[in-house]
This record gives C-alpha cells, structure tokens and sequence, in this order.
C-alpha cells in the first residue's frame, strides 16, 4: 500500500471512532509491520488532540490499572468527579447546586449524604465519583486514587466503566495493547475485554500478517468477528522510499531545474536513512528547506512563510515554528517517525501545538516524506487554508 493510503486509513480510524461514540464496541486491528502500524495510531491519536497509552497485553487488570494511571497522571481526577458530581446532582435536583469548594472531607460526606443519588449515573459511577469528591484532598496530584485501584481490583469492566465515565469526552488517552505472541496473541483478548467494558474508549493492537492469519483460522469466535471488523492494513516502512523515490523521478522527468533536483536527492537521502535524534533533526531540516523554496516558488505562498520562526505563545514560553505566516496565523510544522516514537518529543509537540492553537494559529503536521512524496497534496492543503482565512479576516464564512 502505498503512503497515499496513509490519509484513507486516518479516515478509517475515525469511522471506528465514531461507532465508539454510538456505544458499538469496535477494536482496532492494524495489520502491518508494528513501528509504522503504531506511528499510524499516534498519528490518529494526535489528529484529535488525544496520547496514546501503551498497557500490558498479559491481562485485563493490569492493563485497565496502567491505562488508570496514566489518566491520573494527566489529570486531576478528583476535579472531574466534582465537576460530574455537581452536573448530575444539579440534574436532578436544580434548586439544589452543591458547591465542594473549600469543604473538609467530612462536610463533603455530610454534604453528599443529605443529597439523593444522581438517577443519571449507575450505581457504580457514582459510588467512585462520589469517593472521589471525598477523597480529593487527600490524593497526591498526579497520584492514582486507592478508590479507583479498589473498584478495578473488585471488577475491572464495571471499574473502567466507572473510571471513564468522569472524564470529559475526548479527554482520555486512547490505548495500545501489544497483540502478544501468535498463535493465542494474548493482546487481543485483553483488548476485546477493554472495548467491550468501555465502548467509547480507543483500543487498538499492532498485529503482523502472519501473526493474524494464524490466530484467525480455525472456528469463527466473537473475538475473531471482533478482529476481522476491525481490521486495517498499515502500508510496510519501505513505503516512504518508494514514494521518495517515485517523488525524484517524477521531477526529472518533469524537467526540474538540476539545483531543485539535487535538494530533493538530499532531502529523500536524509530523511530515509537517518538514524538517531541528531541525523534525524538534519533530516528534518533539510525537508523544510526545501518545502520552503517550494512554497516561494507557489504562487499563493509565496512570500508568507518564514523559515524556523520563534513565536511567543505567553506563559513564558516561546516556540521555534518549522514555517510560519503570523500575516494568517497558519503554522506548519515537519515531523519525522522520530517524532511519534519519543513519548517525550510526543509530548512536547502536543505541548506546542495548544500553545499554537491558544494563539489563535491553525497548525498544519505533516511527514518529512511527504514533502517530496506528496507536495502538490501539501500546497492544496495550504491553498485551502490560506483562502479560509482570507475569508475569515475578510468577515466572511471560511
């Protein structure tokens, strides 16, 4: 498959998640090599502002217990119990808005018991949220509430289901349980288990061909009906230099000058034999050298765009932008696989991209490859935004 699949299997992802949001339980099944199926999920993961969590595929608690400590270590989630405390409670009944702020634990006790249980909330939700909003006080931030620990070991379904029943939509990590060892891929059973307690929650597995065609032959099962439902193909690594190489000839014969030429041989040379964090920071700096003569020699881009711009985006903190038009507030920025594969740098481009967007920037990701592979799909992108934005500064719908 080659990269072009890329933005056909994103779409793919999403319509998964949107049978998440109609309460289906859907497991998605990437089947592929696992670098470039789990650089697809982080790719999907952060096209809606979400992390990815990597958890056991030895069982479903300690896998449910790995995902509950990384939500904790996100957020507070004695907040979210009494945000979803004071929403349900208000609910039912509106003369009646609790207010927890600057109550001890036993006042929010004697506070909770005079109130009757949110009919809006199961049993078990509310049981945690309500623990929760007690125990606030006495959770370390970042640490994860024995409340939570207690409900997962009593239970694992019911206790994730209660446990991300308090987050906001769209505000939880979705998840990645390694497939494990074919025949059995343990991994899958400990994800069908996870997609089945909480049908909302993200779940995928990275699963070879091979490995796949084993566990799926034999008697049809549930988990088996599950996996094929699911079921994607990740294009192999080697697809990048295809496309590099396809992006190189298509300039010859093209008759592109020998100058742009040779950038682009550097750029394709860079960016697909470069090892480690330094060859891979030369790889990405070559790629946006070269997308940037590409854009001053476009007629709608020219001239908008600085190279390795730094932007104040307040609270201190600046950030270095790979291409920037503060004139309509569109920053690009060029990753490598590099990028997805360091939690951290993960974390940090995330970071970046809020500050971005609370500055009031639209940011536009794309791959080191694709600068060559898929340029004219690059500057239709960017022609796209530019005119939406004109519309919009015009006073007009973009």
């Amino acid at each position: 498959m080659a990269r072009e699949g890329e933005v056909a299997l994103l779409d793919a992802l999403d319509r998964q998640a949107r049978r998440r949001t109609e309460g289906i339980a859907t497991l998605s099944v990437l089947e592929g090599p696992v670098e470039p199926g789990s650089a697809l999920w982080n790719q999907w993961a952060a096209r809606h502002g979400q992390t990815v969590v990597e958890v056991s595929g030895e069982d479903p608690h300690t896998a449910a217990l790995g995902w509950a400590q990384a939500l904790a270590a996100a957020r507070d989630l004695g907040a979210d119990a009494e945000a979803l405390a004071t929403f349900s409670l208000t609910a039912s009944a509106p003369r009646r808005t609790p207010t927890f702020a600057g109550k001890t634990a036993h006042e929010r006790r004697v506070l909770l018991d005079a109130l009757p249980p949110p009919a809006m909330l199961p049993e078990a939700t509310w049981a945690l949220c309500r623990t929760l909003v007690i125990e606030r006080e006495a959770t370390a931030p970042g640490a994860l509430p024995e409340a939570v620990r207690a409900a997962l070991a009593k239970n694992v379904a019911t206790g994730l289901k209660a446990l991300h029943a308090l987050v906001p939509p769209g505000n939880a990590p979705v998840v990645r349980v390694p497939a494990g060892v074919a025949p059995s891929l343990r991994g899958l059973q400990v994800a069908r288990v996870l997609s089945n307690a909480v049908p909302a929650l993200a779940v995928a597995c990275v699963v070879s061909t091979e490995a796949l065609e084993a566990f799926l032959a034999g008697p049809e099962t549930q988990l088996k009906a599950l996996v094929r439902e699911g079921r994607l193909e990740v294009p192999e690594a080697a697809s990048g230099a295809r496309g590099a190489v396809e992006a190189l000839r298509k300039l010859e014969q093209a008759g592109a000058p020998e100058a742009q030429r040779a950038r682009a041989a550097e750029v394709a040379l860079a960016v697909l034999t470069g090892a480690g964090e330094s060859s891979a920071d030369r790889a990405r700096s070559k790629a946006e050298a070269y997308l940037r003569d590409r854009l001053e020699e476009h007629a709608t881009t020219a001239g908008l765009f600085a190279l390795n711009a730094r932007l104040d985006a307040g609270d201190k903190r600046s950030w270095e932008v790979d291409l920037l038009s503060r004139e309509l507030r569109i920053a690009v920025e060029i990753d490598g696989y590099f990028h997805f594969q360091d939690p951290e740098r993960f974390r940090r481009d995330r970071r970046k991209d809020l500050d971005l967007q609370r500055a009031g920037y639209w940011v536009y990701r794309l791959l080191a490859t694709d600068v060559l592979s898929r340029l004219e799909h690059i500057l239709h992108t960017l022609d796209t935004l530019i005119e939406a934005r004109r519309r919009e500064l015009a006073g007009r719908t973009p």
